[in-house]
């Protein structure tokens, strides 16, 4: 028997498995599809749908509250992948080594075409937050990223310190990294 969205909150919340597994094979595939569009990874994507599920299952006594199962779930696979990218960003480097060409990548594939338009998106957003970084710390920032400079150069050609170069370099990361994570919410 298949139940409406208002119902099957309300048998789930009674702890009725039958129901819960008729939640799970109507919208599995398509959240799945949700979280493969952020992720870009199968695998990454089942196993993020499936802790949801499972979020969902833990915290059914207190779903009283939710008005639309789909929209829930749609929003939960959704910052549930953001937060996978986040902690494969911090995985993959340190902070302090995070390009604005790992944060395309994470982000969204561009071989989708939602992908398409979010990269487009971050990439202006992220070319904003760069413009608005104070001159001296854009121009570090830039000669790192664009030029590809070690700190050591950028110090000698602008003759400043490297400590100097440092502290402006974590002043443009932070601020891209609170940009990227604004984006997201």
């Amino acid at each position: 028997m298949e139940y409406s969205g208002q119902k099957l909150i309300l048998r789930i919340q009674q702890g009725d498995i039958t129901a819960f597994e008729e939640l799970y094979k109507k919208y599995y595939v398509y959240l799945c599809m949700v979280a493969e569009h952020i992720v870009r990874h199968p695998a990454d994507s089942e196993e993020i749908v499936s802790d949801v599920f499972i979020r969902l299952w833990n915290i059914k006594e207190k779903t009283d509250k939710i008005i639309s199962i789909k929209a829930y779930l749609i929003k939960a696979v959704h910052n549930a992948s953001l937060n996978y990218i986040e902690q494969k960003a911090i995985r993959l480097k340190s902070t302090d080594r995070l390009s604005i060409s790992d944060l395309k990548v994470l982000a969204w594939d561009s071989d989708y075409p939602l992908g398409r338009l979010y990269e487009k998106e971050l990439q202006d957003i992220l070319a904003n937050c760069i413009n608005e970084l104070p001159e001296a710390c854009r121009e570090i920032f830039l000669l790192s990223r664009d030029k590809d400079m070690k700190y050591g150069e950028i110090s000698s050609r602008l003759g400043i310190s490297v400590n100097t170069v440092k502290s402006q370099m974590k002043i443009a990361l932070s601020r891209l990294r609170e940009t990227v994570r604004n984006y997201g919410s």
